[in-house]
């Protein structure tokens, strides 16, 4: 299946010296990302899917984890094992593993694509892959979505090659199947869709190749179906061996899995396309969106271009369609069945490999058109110089590539406050080493309270720094109602109406990390402002509204961008009946957020109570207004 077009020794030597390259850089990288919002349950569950298997199934605490034992522990328990045996920084830990897991992603996708093309559609795959910001990042600590795209990934290739040595294929390419299926499943219950992939490639092969030999004959079918279902049963039994769920019943237990990944039963609020969505109703182009605006343009050109490879004659038709099939149903079915999505296009990482290898072919097409002894130079060169727009950008923005946007939408700049940036907390790590070193938290003898958004993370990153220091939880627009004297806050589930008109970072940050220009996360330190804000919430709480109100106003007066205050402040107004004032403060505060629901409410019942009924209603009516446009988002 391989072809002589820009391959041979040079190009197979050079691939092995990327990938050598690949491995150290994402080996080196992995010790600087942060904690992601997923990792401290997945590392959880990691370590009960180990005390079930140690225990002999005695321990079934894996069984009723949150919801994540629908997941397989395959992953999780490797990460738990090494744990236990190395005894070092147990994310430091995972992040290195999962940086391998992503560098062999990347090695799969090469030998799916050398399968169709050769070793120059290796390289080009791999480059692809590791010079996309987003799957670089996810690279370094998603514990679900990267060691997934390898099960599939995996699948996939070893499905080409299986159909490829028919009538008798090897025992080997088998085997690696099977495992390739086992795996995946062991991953995510999702993996089951490779057998339906198995067979699809069977009937892409029949009916396009099969059928029309000259040499074909009929009773080969049997024995190749006999090892097709032998293969399907070893794979979907073998992904359920580190699933201590699946277990219990291992023909029921997997399907119920199945159907609640498929329907995500938790509705998490997103920032998407200027709108503040639900993950349980995304548009249906929510996926295609997020590719679109996030996938290097020089990619998104291969893609753009790639239907002409059904139309070359270098690469037969069922195995293209098979490859677009990869990419492009999974994608499709769940447009169809209107799947819960959120956090970008991570739930569906599992194609990309597919789509690079898409890409990938495509460039070897178009060179394949230049008439110029030199087409091979002119190709490479194009892709190196778009290659170097993301390159460029992750070095400047490094170790936050899992934000990147590209030009379409003038990059993170142009996305901030119309779209999630940082909602894994990756950037978390860096405010929190930042605020170390400012304030020397490593040398603190004397209790430290820090408040923060991010809490499982941060209490990971100040216990490696000092026992001293406490955390405590605050949610952003509540950051003031706990006692701190420092508070790191990232941007995720702030109002896009706050985002986009510059009110974060708080006035009283003393450091922000940013990409480009755009904030991610910041560092809040307690001043007079933030303690004032503080005493009014207790007065508040404890139902002083005179003292409340004098408070908010002195918090105010030292802090005007303070949006937290106003309907509080207008709240504990109209309770000592200062009807006028109140309003006026709700006005006030609808300058940050002149979207919020709960500010139009407040205001619509203070002038309903002070008899003014068509001020009543307008503000009412903008209630039902905004209540109905995020209901239709």
């Amino acid at each position: 299946m391989e072809s002589n077009v820009k391959s041979g020794f040079s190009t197979k030597t050079l691939t092995y010296i990327s990938y050598a390259l690949m491995l150290v850089v994402m080996l080196w990288a992995s010790k600087d990302f942060g904690i992601t919002g997923d990792e401290v349950t997945q590392n959880t569950y990691g370590e009960k899917v180990y005390d079930y298997f140690a225990s002999m199934g005695k321990d079934q605490s894996a069984l009723s984890f949150k919801n994540v034992y629908y997941y397989g522990g395959f992953y999780d328990l490797l990460c738990a094992t090494v744990n236990k045996v190395l005894h070092a920084d147990t994310y430091n830990t995972r992040h290195f593993i999962n940086a391998i897991f992503g560098f062999l992603v990347i090695v799969a996708a090469g030998a799916w694509a050398k399968w169709y093309k050769g070793w120059g559609a290796a390289l080009l795959t791999a480059w692809f892959l590791f010079m996309t910001p987003r799957f670089f990042g996810e690279s370094m600590n998603n514990p679900k979505d990267i060691p997934f795209a390898l099960g599939m990934t995996l699948g996939a290739y070893f499905i080409c090659r299986f159909f490829a040595e028919f009538p008798k294929p090897s025992w080997k390419t088998s085997i690696f199947l099977a495992l390739s299926i086992a795996y995946a499943i062991g991953i995510r219950v999702g993996g089951l869709l490779l057998i339906p992939f198995f067979v699809v490639a069977f009937v892409f092969n029949y009916w396009f190749a099969w059928r029309k030999a000259d040499d074909f004959k009929i009773n080969s079918l049997g024995p190749l179906l006999v090892r097709c279902v032998l293969i399907s049963v070893l794979g979907y039994f073998g992904g359920l061996l580190f699933w201590p769920y699946a277990l219990q019943a291992p023909l029921s237990n997997p399907l119920t899995a199945l159907g609640e990944m498929s329907q995500f039963s938790t509705g998490i609020r997103m920032l998407f396309a200027d709108e503040h969505i639900m993950s349980s109703d995304v548009p249906w182009y929510y996926i295609p969106k997020w590719l679109w605006i996030t996938t290097p343009l020089i990619i998104l050109m291969g893609l753009i271009a790639s239907p002409q490879l059904f139309f070359r004659k270098d690469i037969k038709f069922k195995d293209t369609l098979f490859l677009f099939f990869a990419a492009l149903f999974p994608l499709l079915y769940v447009i169809y069945k209107k799947s819960p999505l959120y956090d970008g296009w991570r739930h569906m990482l599992f194609i990309y490999p597919a789509l690079m290898v898409i890409a990938a072919l495509s460039f070897l097409a178009l060179g394949s058109y230049i008439k110029h002894k030199y087409a091979g130079y002119i190709v490479t060169a194009v892709i190196v110089i778009g290659l170097m727009l993301p390159a460029k950008w992750c070095l400047a923005n490094y170790p936050n590539q899992v934000v990147y946007f590209n030009e379409i939408v003038g990059g993170i700049d142009g996305a901030y406050g119309y779209y999630e940036t940082d909602y894994y907390m990756n950037s978390v790590k860096q405010a929190a080493l930042k605020l170390a070193s400012m304030a020397d938290l490593y040398h603190a003898n004397q209790k430290v309270v820090i408040g923060t958004n991010a809490i499982e993370p941060m209490q990971h990153y100040m216990k490696m720094i000092n026992p001293n220091i406490e955390c405590v939880y605050v949610r952003y627009y509540q950051r003031y109602d706990k006692q701190w004297d420092y508070c790191i806050l990232y941007s995720r589930f702030v109002d896009k109406n706050i985002l986009q008109n510059n009110y974060f970072p708080p006035s009283n940050a003393i450091a922000t990390i940013k990409a480009d220009h755009t904030p991610l996360c910041t560092i809040l330190k307690k001043s007079p402002s933030s303690q004032d804000a503080f005493r009014a919430s207790q007065l508040f709480n404890n139902k002083d509204y005179a003292n409340a109100a004098m408070a908010y106003r002195q918090a105010l007066s030292e802090d005007p961008n303070n949006e937290t205050a106003y309907n509080y402040l207008a709240i504990s107004l109209a309770s000592i009946g200062h009807m006028d004032e109140a309003i006026d403060a709700i006005n006030k505060g609808l300058k940050f957020n002149p979207a919020s629901i709960e500010s139009y409410d407040l205001l619509s019942r203070l002038y309903r109570a002070k008899g003014d009924n068509v001020h009543a209603q307008d503000a009412a009516n903008m209630v039902q207004s905004l209540s109905a446009k995020e209901q239709h988002d």
